[in-house]
């Protein structure tokens, strides 16, 4: 199902709407100027682009399992690293804070078998909304081991003993 703008509910188009005045030239910047991999311009809305996409996937599939590919990733980390700006434009898309959990698809193998079928659900879905697949830059789609989460829950963290945290020690002698 393409998305046609005329046929959308009421709140769809509302959403859109506010994902059109969202102001992403400060990751933008961020991202032409990161010390990681250097895109160029292109590639850098296409990044947004596929971003803004999956936001509307995340209105569209709140319960969902929804995973972005490594390029969608990296927009969604330069934005949250705006803390103030993603806080405010999460209450102004959502009306609410998306949280960025790492961890998905780390908590053995169900949860990686949850993260394959996330991240396939979530390349049919662009493929269903917007007629495109989600690779950037004709470089296939790799998932990465995150989600959002629109709402608080119990979420179960992996673990790594790393045993007597060195800094502590200063504080109890």
């Amino acid at each position: 199902m393409l998305l046609a703008k005329s046929t959308l509910p009421t709140d769809v188009r509302t959403f859109i709407g506010k994902l059109t005045h969202l102001d992403l030239e400060p990751i933008a910047h961020t991202l032409i100027y990161s010390n990681e991999e250097k895109w160029n311009i292109q590639q850098i809305n296409q990044a947004i682009s596929a971003y803004l996409m999956f936001l509307l996937l995340v209105y569209l599939y709140p319960n969902s399992n929804l995973v972005p590919n490594q390029e969608i990733d990296r927009v969604w980390h330069c934005h949250i690293l705006d803390t103030m700006k993603y806080a405010e434009d999460c209450e102004m898309l959502f009306g609410r804070f998306i949280h960025h959990f790492p961890y998905f698809g780390q908590r053995g193998r169900a949860d990686r078998d949850n993260l394959k079928r996330g991240f396939e659900q979530t390349q049919v879905l662009f493929q269903e909304h917007f007629g495109i697949s989600m690779d950037v830059a004709n470089k296939p789609s790799i998932a990465v081991d995150c989600q959002p989460i629109g709402k608080i829950t119990q979420l179960i963290r992996p673990r790594v003993d790393i045993g007597e945290v060195f800094w502590m020690k200063y504080l109890l002698d």
